[in-house]
C-alpha cells in the first residue's frame, strides 16, 4: 500500500512541477500601475470618437454620393442602349425591306435578260431568212445567166460544126 500511496505522490508531484514548468515558461503581460494614463488615454480615445464619427459620416456621403453618380451612368446608359435597340430594330426592317426590293429587282433583271435574250434570237432568225433569201435570189440569177451562158457556147458550137 504504501507503493501505491508513493506512486501517486511522485505523479501529483511530477504533474505540479510540469504545470509551473508551463506556466514559467509562456510570457506573462507585464502588469501597469498607471491608473491616471489608463485614464487619461480613455478619454483621449472617448473624445477622438465624434471625429472618427465625421470621418465616417464624410466616407458615408462620399460613397452615397459615388453610388447616385454611378446610378444616375447606369440610367444614361441604359437609355443610351434603349436607342440603340430601337436603331438596330429600324436597320433590321430598313434591311428587311431592301432585301426584298433587291429579290424584285433582281426579278425584274432576269425578267429583261430572258427578254434580250429572246428579241436577239428573233432578230438573228430574221437576218438568217434574208441573207438566205438573198442569197437563194442571187444563186437564181447566177444559175439562169450561166445556164444561158452554156447553152449559147453549145448552140454556137453546134452551129460551127453544121
Amino acid at each position: 500500500m504504501k507503493k501505491h500511496v508513493m506512486s501517486k505522490l511522485i505523479k501529483l508531484l511530477s504533474s505540479a512541477l510540469l504545470l509551473f514548468g508551463i506556466t514559467a515558461a509562456l510570457p506573462a503581460p507585464a502588469a501597469q500601475a498607471n491608473y491616471f494614463s489608463d485614464i487619461y488615454k480613455g478619454l483621449q480615445n472617448f473624445s477622438e470618437l465624434p471625429g472618427e464619427v465625421n470621418q465616417l459620416q464624410e466616407s458615408y456621403q462620399q460613397t452615397v454620393d459615388e453610388l447616385q453618380q454611378t446610378k444616375n451612368e447606369l440610367g444614361e446608359t441604359t437609355q443610351a442602349l434603349g436607342q440603340t435597340l430601337q436603331e438596330m430594330e429600324t436597320y433590321r426592317t430598313q434591311n428587311e425591306a431592301l432585301q426584298e426590293q433587291n429579290r424584285q429587282l433582281s426579278l425584274v433583271v432576269d425578267e429583261l435578260k430572258n427578254d434580250r435574250t429572246a428579241r436577239e434570237n428573233y432578230y438573228n432568225r430574221i437576218k438568217v431568212t434574208v441573207i438566205t433569201g438573198v442569197a437563194l435570189i442571187f444563186g437564181y440569177f447566177l444559175l439562169t445567166r450561166l445556164l444561158r451562158f452554156a447553152m449559147r457556147y453549145r448552140s454556137r458550137r453546134s452551129d460551127r460544126l453544121r
